[in-house]
């Protein structure tokens, strides 16, 4: 049988490696910036992503970039500046709305010249705005999930021949990413 103080140390033991596996909860506030990407996209031959540093308690400067490789002669690339904006007063965490502005080129092949069909590529500028809802979750605080929608406005002249001939064009983020 055994005895008080065996059985004491046992307990310890038990309570003191129960309280050494406990994890370590991060406060979200710490961090100072996300970096995010949508891995659904990456089936469709698309690569998309986001980076976002605070700047204030309610803003947050970034970028975001994209990349549609639909095959050599028809893509689509698209590089912004963000700033973002949380009501809620806690930067890169919950409901945001965003301005953006940046270029986009696109590339396709016309048809339409006598030589046969040649590539055609336009870059021309942008601006947008994005709502978007943010969590950043995990015992450290580290996994980030975002979704959100948005429209960016192609600026410039607009013609039947522009690759880029969609005067508005819905944009979605649905990313995840690593707080740091």
């Amino acid at each position: 049988m055994p005895s008080r103080l065996t059985c004491v140390a046992a307990a310890l033991l038990v309570a003191t490696s129960l309280h050494a596996q406990k994890p370590v909860r991060v406060d979200p506030d710490i961090r100072k910036g996300v970096f995010t990407f949508n891995p659904f996209a990456l089936f469709a031959e698309y690569v998309a992503g986001d980076l976002e540093v605070k700047a204030a308690s309610t803003v947050t400067v970034g970028g975001g970039f994209s990349v549609v490789g639909i095959d050599d002669y028809n893509n689509y690339r698209a590089l912004e500046a963000k700033v973002r904006y949380y009501p809620a007063e806690k930067a890169l965490q919950g409901f945001s709305v965003a301005g953006t502005a940046g270029f986009a080129t696109g590339s396709d092949l016309d048809y339409s010249t006598p030589n046969g069909p040649t590539r055609r590529r336009v870059t021309r500028p942008t601006i947008g705005t994005e709502l978007s809802y943010q969590w950043i979750i995990g015992p450290s605080s580290r996994f980030v999930a975002v979704t959100g929608l948005g429209l960016k406005r192609f600026l410039g002249d607009e013609s039947n021949a522009d690759p880029l001939n969609v005067p508005i064009l819905p944009t979605a983020r649905i990313n995840i990413g690593i707080a740091f």
